[in-house]
Formats: structure tokens, C-alpha cells, sequence
């Protein structure tokens, strides 16, 4: 009796090890089925990211026209615009002001707080839907680095959370290539981002209500009277780097693999010590 009660508790254990061995090895495979998922998408996301890139792009940079900064008038009455639109705009007062394409162009070549834009970034055109400029800017090619956008583009102003921060319609690269749209909605926070979050500017350039198009012009307003917060459906704060999100992903993944061997390896060492 005792021996065949001491049968049964040995095949009870044997198939305990056995449901433990298959759930064991069952969780592997599902950890590993989820693993190679991941990584499978990854991969796809990164080289569909990367080839977009790299079709609107150029190894090299070809250096916009910049406006001439000689005139001392011009840059004298410039000045005096932006310094009288900052006062009323620092004193609670409404504001407006008016730029030409001259004095945007001569803006970014004479101010420092502009300084990125010169000979990245020329205006040739303004009409009521849009600006058109000339840009020559780089992007991050995931892990293969730096290469640089050339080409012509047609931005609308819009006022994001206080400050102006421009939507691109259309973007005609050298390339030839068509712009995906994922990619056109990205390209004015590589382009825009630095000065959006620019803190000795904010006082003022964090403030403005209304932005419009007209006469071959481009008005900023601020108006302390208009609390209303603008909103657009896309983030304006960060950049995209997909070659770091990548390497993190899959150093997580890496992480959670290595982890769940050693949990999965001493599991077994200890049923094996088990009697």
C-alpha cells in the first residue's frame, strides 16, 4: 500500500516538473513571439523613417541667399520697430507690427536671437495663404547622421501656444522627391523648435494673439485683451529622433530578454535541487 501510494506522489511530481517545464517554455516562446514582434516593427519604422529622409535630402548644404546688413538705415529703422513692439507688448499694451519680406530677411541676417535662420531660411514670396521661402536646413538621419533638406517651401503662420510657430503646406525638395506627410508635419519642428524655447524671448514672443497674411506682408499682433489659448493638433515642443528611440527599444528589449533567461535558469537549477 505504502508503495504504491509512494508511485503516486512520484508521478504526481514528475508531472508537476513537466507542467512546469511546458508553462516555462510556453512563456519563452510567448516572450519571444512579442520580442521579435517588436523588434520586427521597429526595424520596419526606422528604415521607412530613415529611406523618407534621405530621399528629401542631400549630403551637402546649399547655403541660402542672406540679406545685406550694410545699410545702416535700414537696420537703424528695423531696430526701432522691434524695440517699440516689444515695449508696448512688455507694458501690457496692445501691439502690432507690420513686416515686409525685406524686413524679414534683413531680420534674420541682423538679429542674433535669428542667427540659425542665415543662410538657412530665405523669404521670396508672401501672398494671403502663405510664405514662401527658400531653405536649406539639416535633418537627423537616424544612425547614418547628419544630411541637409534644400529646397523651396511654403509655410502658414499660425499662433501656437503664445508664440508663432509656422505649419508647412508644401515642401519641394531638390530631390524631386515627394514629401510624406508624416514628414512635412515634422519639418517645421526640426526647423522651429530652438527659438520657440528660446527663455529671454518669451516675454515677449510668448505673447502674441494673432498672426495674418495681406499686402505682401506678415502682421503679428498682441493684444493682453484676448485670453484665449491657440491650439493646433500637432506637438510643437520636440524633436523626433527615431535612431534613439530605436536604441532604446531595443536595449529594453534586450534588457527584458537577458532578465527573463536568468529567472528562467535558476528556475530550473531549482527544480533539478528539488527531491
Amino acid at each position: 500500500m505504502s508503495q504504491t501510494t509512494s508511485n503516486t506522489e512520484n508521478n504526481q511530481k514528475k508531472d508537476q516538473k513537466n507542467s512546469n517545464h511546458i508553462a516555462g517554455c510556453g512563456i519563452f516562446l510567448v516572450i519571444l513571439a512579442m520580442v521579435v514582434f517588436l523588434i520586427s516593427v521597429t526595424v520596419y519604422s526606422y528604415f521607412d523613417h530613415k529611406n523618407a529622409f534621405v530621399s528629401i535630402s542631400q549630403e551637402t548644404a546649399l547655403p541660402t541667399q542672406a540679406a545685406n546688413t550694410t545699410d545702416i538705415a535700414n537696420i537703424t529703422a528695423l531696430d526701432k520697430k522691434f524695440a517699440d513692439f516689444t515695449t508696448l507688448v512688455k507694458n501690457h499694451k496692445q501691439a502690432t507690427m507690420e513686416l515686409s519680406i525685406d524686413e524679414i530677411n534683413l531680420a534674420i541676417a541682423h538679429f542674433k536671437k535669428l542667427a540659425e535662420f542665415k543662410k538657412t531660411f530665405f523669404v521670396t514670396a508672401i501672398t494671403d495663404q502663405h510664405i514662401e521661402a527658400r531653405s536649406s536646413f539639416q535633418v537627423n538621419v537616424g544612425f547614418d547622421g547628419i544630411r541637409h533638406f534644400n529646397g523651396l517651401l511654403k509655410l502658414k503662420p499660425v499662433i501656437a501656444q503664445g508664440s508663432i510657430f509656422p505649419i508647412i503646406d508644401a515642401a519641394i525638395p531638390d530631390t524631386g522627391a515627394k514629401v510624406p506627410p508624416k514628414i512635412l508635419q515634422a519639418l517645421p519642428v526640426l526647423m522651429f523648435v530652438e527659438y520657440r524655447n528660446d527663455l529671454e524671448i518669451q516675454d515677449v514672443f510668448h505673447k502674441l494673439t494673432k498672426v495674418e497674411l495681406k499686402d505682401s506682408s506678415l502682421h503679428i499682433t498682441s493684444d493682453p485683451a484676448n485670453t484665449a489659448i491657440a491650439i493646433i493638433d500637432m506637438d510643437v515642443t520636440q524633436q523626433t529622433n527615431v535612431g534613439f528611440q530605436l536604441f532604446g527599444l531595443l536595449t529594453f528589449i534586450f534588457v527584458t530578454t537577458v532578465a527573463f533567461a536568468v529567472w528562467f535558469a535558476k528556475h530550473k537549477k531549482k527544480q533539478k535541487n528539488t527531491p
